[in-house]
């Protein structure tokens, strides 16, 4: 979304109208047309995207209220729904399913570039899952997570970005909800 907004449109269209799968990281957020929803295969976006693109006030977008959200996107045609939560993880729905996955207990360097690489391991677990025949959207927000906790435990976003056999390899205990506070 950080490109002209006539331009993600027409994407949109021109992919939807193709039946090419679309991933859409809504940074920064803003709105799109209704319509649009439906040319969506994946829609990742954080808890104040999720705010803005849904019509929320950001303090309304919380732990009860993620799957209201994931649902209201996927009864716009969304097919997939990612809402990360920085330390609090990430939530997914789609028809098959919807829940929560926990983020990783690591030490915090640096967040930038969590979210892209997010993004990044989500959308190649994707394709990966898909050239094999199958989709799980629990295992892929899971793996996406992983990649995210390597990236912020180092300084940098490039530097910090994870190979495949690292997040193949990562082992780290998740966190749980209990006590971390609404930001992300």
């Amino acid at each position: 979304m950080e490109i002209d907004k006539e331009v993600v449109k027409t994407m949109l269209a021109t992919a939807g109208n193709a039946g090419i799968d679309f991933c859409l990281n809504a940074a920064p957020a803003s709105s799109i047309s209704r319509h649009l929803y439906q040319h969506l295969t994946h829609l990742l976006v954080n808890e104040p995207e999720a705010a803005i693109m849904s019509g929320r006030n950001r303090d309304e977008v919380n732990q009860d209220t993620w799957p209201i959200i994931a649902e209201e996107f996927l009864s716009r045609g969304v097919a997939n729904v990612v809402i990360t939560l920085g330390a609090k993880g990430a939530f997914y729905a789609n028809a098959r399913g919807r829940g929560h996955c926990p983020a990783f207990d690591v030490k915090v360097e640096d967040t930038t570039g969590a979210g892209d690489t997010f993004t990044g391991a989500y959308a190649s677990d994707y394709l990966r899952q898909k050239a094999g025949g199958t989709w799980d959207i629990k295992s892929a927000v899971i793996r996406a997570n992983k990649a995210a906790a390597i990236t912020i435990q180092s300084v940098g976003a490039q530097h910090g970005i994870p190979w495949s056999d690292e997040i193949d390899n990562f082992d780290a205990p998740e966190k749980s909800l209990a006590g971390l506070g609404s930001e992300t």
